[in-house]
């Protein structure tokens, strides 16, 4: 996802699943899965805030066999993405994705 319309829509109508370090928002739709990412202002600077993106972009590039075949996703990181072991995150993640109404079975 890549505009500014998009992740308002899944921030106002989107489904949400919460986990210790991020928030998946979802919503079905007829095209294929995509997937945006964005992280609170609760991390100060905007070194963190983007070392968060990048673990949530790679946990995403792990976990996404998960994912359902079709939805809009935005994934919002927490302060615990820097904290969280990386297979932890990947887990959650997993997990989250999994818990979505036709998403995947986590393996």
């Amino acid at each position: 996802m890549t505009t500014s319309a998009d992740f308002q829509a899944l921030f106002q109508r989107g489904k949400r699943i919460d986990r210790p370090a991020l928030i998946v928002l979802w919503r079905e739709t007829a095209q294929p899965t995509r997937a945006g990412f964005a992280v609170s202002r609760q991390l100060k600077n905007a070194v963190q805030r983007n070392r968060a993106r990048r673990r949530l972009r790679e946990a995403y590039r792990l976990a996404r066999e998960a994912a359902p075949a079709r939805a809009a996703l935005v994934i919002v990181g927490r302060p615990a993405t820097l904290r969280e072991p990386f297979a932890a995150l990947t887990a959650q993640l997993r997990g989250a994705l999994a818990a979505i109404p036709g998403g995947r079975p986590v393996r």
